[in-house]
């Protein structure tokens, strides 16, 4: 239910935000502007940063989404854990390797 009004509100904005620039382009009558060589620049900037940004998001993101659509709910909930779940124990290791330098915990004990 929330989804459908998140899109309904993105819809509505978005015809809102058409409706507005199409009004400033057919009521304008004169513009006094210049626009230079350096302005195209950056608005090919801003698009290409944009593409980028969208990509990072995708690749930072691409896990849930593919576990969102690939799961069944009951799956998904079984791999949720608790947020204050000691996941210490579950830390893979190597037999004969030390470990590392002593928590911060353990050195305000000896003192």
């Amino acid at each position: 239910m929330v989804i459908m009004k998140l899109k309904r509100f993105l819809s509505e904005i978005t015809s809102f935000a058409l409706l507005a620039v199409l009004a400033s382009l057919v009521l304008v009558r004169e513009a006094h502007a210049y626009l230079d060589p350096g302005t195209g620049s950056y608005i090919l900037q801003i698009l290409i940063a944009g593409l980028f940004g969208a990509l990072f998001m995708l690749k930072v993101f691409w896990g849930r989404i593919v576990g969102f659509f690939s799961k069944s709910s009951s799956e998904s909930e079984a791999i949720v854990q608790d947020p204050g779940q000691d996941m210490s124990d579950q830390i893979p290791t190597k037999e004969g390797v030390e470990s590392p330098a002593p928590s911060v915990q353990s050195e305000r004990d000896n003192d």
